[in-house]
């Protein structure tokens, strides 16, 4: 992970050297004063007559590492942040660029409420250890480490006598890593856990009221959010035994040094100045000690939170971007296309060959669960077939970039998904550059042009999360102005109007007439009346496709 980690720095190593430098500065500036008291005692207070020149000199030469250190320190705190914020916005860029890569199928094996707290609260854990734990503790570990030398160089004598208590101290340090890494990672998993019961519970909320399951519902969520108080006891726990032992080691180190260090210092063995720099030293030691206790928990949860958006990461991306453009204009076509959606399981659609061709209408009708939504998805790459594959104008639909695809191709869902905000900002989604003039002209060419002028906020009204303030219809009117304003030349309809009551429907089918009118069109129906004008009707099955002739031609009642 740590190699991963530097990998992905590698744009910003120069700046990780200089900090790195800047870090080893400021801890030797701050080191620097018993160093300086032992030359101003034994050299300028002990003896017949205190030498005030020796003090002074001393004085002033703290004095100027003193100001040195603040101002080395500044330059490091704000390279450093600067270096972790760039470091926390890459994994951001890259976690959401990974899952906006991913499939539809993927999100089916990955559910939604399980993405969230990769980039939310492990984002956030990184942050907090950007923030608060990196500088901190490698500046902990280096002011340690020259400690030690310092302490060995001043008396190998004393250094021996605090061997005791380091080692006990070294040794519930390895214990404490083992035990919170764990332990932190169990934490991560239970807030895993329960934002996505929260998601799920929020997202249904409406069918555990009809249903009165509001008891039941907070239940679930209660349990989930228990275990990961058990989970943080736990950790905690960890921490505070670890406390204890780190304390136990101060105050035998002190205990220890002074009374060898006064035995020592009456055979004249050691200085004054060396046994008072020494005891010094030792006391700076207690302080990184202590948080590194503290430090090493805020940077094993940002170990966990890392692994798990690795993880992420580390998914297989099946929805990979081509480079090819494609022609103006062209046949989408299937051929011998083939789907399962996991390995082992059947195949959903086998040996499937259909063309839509320019301007074209074609409806798939079937029975339930025999894969015309699967199909429809398949040409307008939601995901790429197991077998055959998937083109347009004879160009493979993998091949080719994304913004190729989407303007030539594009698919109005069941529910027409809007996002939080502004009927504008809903709009600008697929065509950011649009003009006010051009949003209302895309509503009025799908007859929504009334309905706008009726609001009172107009373009700016809100649509709520998910259009929760809109109807079902008013939604689907939406989602057709957006095909007016992509301009694409195949618009796939997956079931565009199911769920609509009959005076509904026939408004939104005459949006759809005028959002398709001169494009091919894919539409996947259950009623008659959805088909209705399609040029020809396909019968989607398991073993292929099946062409039943145009709406006209077929032997059941419309």
């Amino acid at each position: 992970m740590l190699a991963r980690t530097l990998t992905l720095l590698r744009p910003r190593w120069p700046a990780v050297a200089l900090a790195a430098l800047l870090l080893v500065t400021t801890t030797a500036t701050a080191l620097a004063g018993p160093w300086i008291l032992r030359y101003a005692i034994d050299e300028g207070l002990v003896g017949d007559r205190p030498d005030t020149g020796v003090i002074t000199r001393a004085g002033m030469l703290y004095l100027g590492l003193a100001v040195a250190g603040l101002v080395l320190a500044r330059l490091q705190v704000e390279l450093v942040g600067r270096i972790g914020e760039w470091f926390v916005r890459e994994l951001r860029s890259r976690t959401v660029d990974h899952v906006m890569s991913m499939s539809v199928r993927s999100f089916d094996r990955t559910p939604a409420g399980t993405l969230v707290p990769r980039m939310t609260a492990d984002v956030d854990a990184l942050q907090d250890a950007v923030q608060l734990g990196v500088v901190p503790f490698a500046q902990a570990v280096l002011t340690l480490a020259f400690l030690v030398t310092v302490l060995v160089a001043l008396s190998w004598q004393l250094a021996l006598v605090c061997l005791l208590p380091a080692a006990a101290l070294v040794a519930a340090t390895v214990w404490f890593r083992r035990a919170s890494r764990s332990a932190f990672a169990r934490v991560r998993d239970r807030v895993a856990d329960t934002v996505t019961e929260l998601t799920e519970r929020l997202a249904g909320l409406r069918v555990v009221r009809a249903f009165r399951q509001e008891p039941a519902a907070t239940a679930s969520l209660l349990g989930r959010s228990g275990r990961q108080l058990d989970a943080n006891v736990t950790a905690v726990r960890i921490q505070s035994v670890y406390l204890t032992a780190m304390e136990f080691a101060t105050v035998g180190s002190i205990a220890a040094v002074l009374a060898a260090g006064g035995a020592l210092a009456a055979r004249d063995a050691v200085t004054v100045g060396t046994l008072s720099a020494f005891v010094l030293y030792l006391l700076l030691a207690f302080e990184p000690v202590q948080s590194l206790s503290f430090l090493v928990t805020v940077l094993e949860s940002a170990a966990a939170a890392l692994r798990k958006i690795y993880g992420l990461l580390d998914e297989p991306v099946d929805l990979l971007e081509g480079t090819r453009e494609l022609p103006d204009v062209g046949p989408l076509h299937a051929e011998d296309v083939g789907f399962r959606y996991a390995d082992g399981q059947p195949e959903v659609l086998r040996g499937v060959r259909l063309t839509i061709r320019p301007g074209e209408r074609v409806a798939l009708v079937g029975p339930t669960g025999a894969g015309k939504s699967t199909l429809a998805k398949l040409m307008a790459r939601l995901f790429d077939p197991t077998a055959g594959r998937v083109g347009y104008a004879g160009v493979d639909l993998r091949d080719v970039t994304r913004r190729a695809l989407r303007s030539r191709v594009v698919m109005v869902a069941q529910d027409g998904q809007l996002t939080n905000g502004t009927l504008a900002h809903n709009l600008l989604a697929v065509r950011p550059g649009a003009t006010r003039e051009e949003l209302a002209g895309a509503l009025a060419s799908v007859g929504a042009g009334g309905w706008l002028d009726s609001l009172p906020d107009g373009l700016a009204t809100q649509v709520g999360e998910g259009g929760a303030l809109l109807s079902a219809g008013e939604r689907q009117l939406v989602a057709l102005a957006r095909v007016c304003l992509l301009d694409a030349d195949v618009v796939v309809l997956d079931e565009a109007t199911s769920g609509l009551d009959p005076g509904t429907e026939k408004l939104v089918e005459a949006a759809v007439a005028a959002a398709t009118a001169g494009r091919a069109v894919l539409i996947v129906a259950h009623r008659m009346s959805t088909i209705r004008g399609a040029d020809r009707v396909v019968l989607v099955t398991t073993d292929g496709v099946t062409e039943l002739g145009s709406h006209d031609e077929l032997p059941v009642p419309s």
